[in-house]
C-alpha cells in the first residue's frame, strides 16, 4: 500500500521489541536442556543435566539418590570394587540442594524413558537426610525436574507456573552471574566446552569428593538447623509418591543415612523433638524399604564440614554401604 508506514503503539519504541524479543529468547533457551547443559560449570541446573543425561545413556544397575551429602559421600565405583566378582555399575544422582520433590521428578522423568525394573535400574538407595523433606528451591531444580502433574495436583500452582516461566522462577540463580567469577565461567562455556568443578559426571559416575567444601558458614548452618524442623507434610507426600513408583517397578529401595560430624541424624535421634524422623523411619520399613545400619566410626579427620565428608570418609562410607548391599543381593 502506498504510503504505508508501521505505526508502533504509543510509547513502545523498538528498544522495548528488542527486550521482548531477548527476554522470549532467555526463557527459550531456560526450556533447552541442551542449553542448561552447556552451562552445567556455571549453574547447578546444567551439571544436574549432566548427571541425568549420563543415566539416561548408560543405566547403572544401582542408582543413588540424595543431595550434597550424597554427592560428595558415596563413590560408586568404591560400591563396586567391594561387590562380589566386580560385575556392578552404580551411579551417584546426588544433587545439592535437592528435596524430595527433586527425587520425584528424577524418579518420574527415568520411569518415563523405561529405565526402571529388572531391564535397567534394578537398585535405588536413597540417601536421606533431614533437609531433603524441607521446602528449599534455592538453586532452583523444581522448575525444571519437578513433575508438572504432581505439582499441579498438590495444588503447588507457584512451582507449577514456575516450570512453565523460567524466567521468572530462575532468576535468583541467573543474577548470580552479576559475580565476576561466575561470569567467566559463563564467557567461557559459551566458547568452549567446560566441565562443572569436579569433574564430568561420566569421569566419576557422578561422584564429586569434598563437595561441602565450597559451602561457607552460612550455608552450613542453614542445613544443619533443617535438623530442627519436622518434615515438611507437602515434601514429604513426593517421597511416597517416589518410593510408590519404584515399588511399583519391582525396584529395590534402600535408604542410607549419611554420616555427620557432630550429631546423629534426626532418624536415630532419640530426644523428642526428632520424633517424627523417627516415626518417618518406622513407615518406610513397614512400606518394605530397606533400612540400612547407620554408619559409625567417622571422625572428625573424615569430614570437610559439619554435614559433609572429604573423600577418605567417602570412600569409607561407600564401601561398607558396598558390603551392606551385597549382603542383600540374594535375599
Amino acid at each position: 500500500m502506498p504510503g504505508f508506514r508501521l505505526r508502533l503503539p504509543p510509547g513502545l519504541g523498538w528498544a522495548f521489541w528488542l527486550a521482548f524479543l531477548l527476554t522470549g529468547l532467555v526463557e527459550l533457551a531456560l526450556h533447552s536442556e541442551a542449553v542448561m547443559f552447556r552451562y552445567r560449570a556455571v549453574f547447578a541446573q546444567g551439571r544436574a543435566y549432566d548427571k541425568l543425561f549420563e543415566v539416561e545413556r548408560h543405566p547403572p544397575q544401582i542408582l543413588f539418590i540424595g543431595n550434597s551429602r550424597t554427592d560428595n559421600g558415596i563413590d560408586p565405583r568404591a560400591v563396586e570394587r567391594v561387590w562380589p566378582g566386580h560385575v556392578l555399575r552404580g551411579f551417584n544422582l546426588g544433587l545439592p540442594g535437592a528435596n524430595a520433590i527433586v527425587y520425584h521428578g528424577e524418579i518420574r522423568r527415568l520411569d518415563e524413558r523405561g529405565l526402571l525394573g529388572k531391564a535397567a535400574i534394578r537398585t535405588v538407595v536413597l540417601g536421606l537426610d533431614e533437609s531433603a523433606l524441607q521446602e528449599d528451591n534455592s538453586l532452583g531444580y523444581v522448575s525444571f525436574l519437578a513433575d508438572r502433574r504432581a505439582l499441579w495436583d498438590a495444588a503447588r500452582y507457584r512451582d507449577w507456573l514456575g516450570s512453565h516461566l523460567r524466567l521468572w522462577s530462575y532468576s535468583g540463580n541467573l543474577r548470580q552471574l552479576r559475580e565476576p567469577d561466575k561470569a567467566l565461567r559463563f564467557v567461557e562455556a559459551s566458547v568452549r566446552s567446560l566441565d562443572p568443578v569436579g569433574g564430568a559426571a561420566a569421569a566419576y559416575s557422578g561422584y564429586r569428593a569434598g563437595f561441602g567444601a565450597a559451602q561457607n558458614a552460612g550455608q552450613v548452618a542453614q542445613q544443619e538447623r533443617a535438623a530442627l524442623h519436622p518434615p515438611a507434610p507437602a515434601v514429604e507426600r513426593f517421597l511416597w509418591q517416589a518410593i510408590d513408583i519404584l515399588q511399583s517397578r519391582g525396584v529395590r529401595v534402600f535408604v542410607t543415612l549419611p554420616p555427620l560430624r557432630d550429631r546423629l541424624s534426626a532418624f536415630v535421634d532419640p530426644r523428642p523433638e526428632a520424633a517424627s524422623y523417627r516415626a518417618l523411619l518406622a513407615r518406610l520399613r513397614q512400606r518394605g524399604v530397606i533400612v540400612l545400619p547407620t554408619p559409625t566410626g567417622f571422625g572428625p579427620d573424615d569430614f570437610v564440614n559439619a554435614g559433609h565428608l572429604n573423600d577418605r570418609g567417602a570412600q569409607r562410607y561407600s564401601a561398607e554401604l558396598g558390603h551392606q548391599l551385597a549382603a542383600w543381593k540374594d535375599r
